[in-house]
């Protein structure tokens, strides 16, 4: 699955690129595996981005830039960060996105209701569906 993202991370879409996209991420993981039965919309209120390995003092503490306070991480022979994997997790409230996916599945619900009755109200007139 690929997994297209902005420039903060965010989720924009899974497997057709958006227009517009920062990063591709190619994951062995499925859909199902990552998010579950989760619609679109809630998946666009997680990130997946890029996790680094980090440098710890001798008892054990995250290392810190004296100046600015920041994490620092440990560094290859060419001085890039050292990638340890991907985080992905809700950046949106998650009680906000599972009434988001209560809606979509009540809407789903709804669709396959009205399919249901659309069909039998062609079989009953005998009016075949176009394509």
């Amino acid at each position: 699955m690929k997994i297209y993202t902005d420039i903060n991370s965010s989720i924009l879409a899974l497997d057709d690129a958006p227009d517009y996209w920062e990063h591709c991420v190619e994951t062995e993981k499925t859909r199902k595996e990552l998010f579950g039965n989760l619609c679109d919309v809630c998946i666009q209120g997680y990130k997946y981005e890029l996790q680094y390995e980090l440098l710890f003092s001798e008892d054990g503490n995250n290392e810190r830039d004296k100046e600015t306070g920041e994490l620092l991480y440990k560094l290859d022979e060419e001085g890039n960060k050292i990638v340890n994997g991907y985080s992905c997790y809700p950046f949106v409230d998650y009680s906000t996105l599972m009434l988001i996916q209560k809606q979509y599945e009540d809407s789903q619900q709804q669709v396959q209701a009205l399919n249901a009755q659309v069909a039998y109200l062609q079989m009953m007139s005998g009016i075949a569906e176009e394509a």
